[in-house]
């Protein structure tokens, strides 16, 4: 009868032994914390936490991932993810997910690279930015504004030039005189 529990004692140990191992293992899956240190060619090491002595706890160097900055808020019917360390949904982060029958993917062309939201859409393909806009486009630089819209295009500031003419409300003309003659182009 000793042997059995003997037996069983050791698969016991062995089954928490592995309980264990997968524990450490899941925890260890998705980490989430701040970026702590940059390096150009090592990457990224990101602060997971701090040990005893308050000391950052850091990851490994991981390599470089997309370093764009986007808000797109997410739409109702949009599928999403959640990432949860340590099976806590409070520490839980939101991953947007793929597509739906309520939020289709807005491009079947796989070379191009396609934003589409609000009215407007933006496809980079073939070296070609192609730019669509329910009611308008607008660039403002410096306080220069430049609109395009159904009704044409509006510049408000600045000055219009072409090949180094000046073409705005302000130009003149010379070679003008009285009478039905053509004039000489921008000054």
């Amino acid at each position: 009868m000793d042997d059995q529990w003997d037996v069983i004692t050791e698969l016991l140990t062995q089954q928490q032994a592995e309980l264990e191992t997968l524990r450490s293992v899941i925890a260890e899956m998705i980490q989430v914390g701040p970026v702590h240190a940059v390096d150009p060619k090592k990457g990224y090491r990101i602060k997971l936490g701090e040990d005893e002595e308050g000391a950052p706890y850091l990851s490994p160097w991981k390599p470089h991932p997309e370093t764009s900055k986007t808000s797109i808020p997410l739409k109702v019917g949009q599928m999403v993810g959640t990432l949860n360390p340590n099976g806590d949904p409070r520490q839980g982060i939101l991953l947007p997910g793929g597509y739906s029958n309520g939020h289709e993917t807005p491009n079947s062309d796989m070379e191009a690279n396609v934003f589409q939201d609000a009215g407007v859409r933006i496809q980079i393909k073939n070296g070609t930015l192609e730019i669509s806009a329910e009611n308008s486009i607008e660039i403002t630089v410096n306080g220069v504004t430049h609109t395009i819209s159904g009704d044409g295009v509006d510049t408000q500031g600045g000055k219009v030039t072409h090949n180094g003419k000046n073409t705005g409300s302000n130009h003149n003309h010379g070679g003008i005189s009285p009478g039905s003659a053509n004039t000489k182009g921008p000054n």
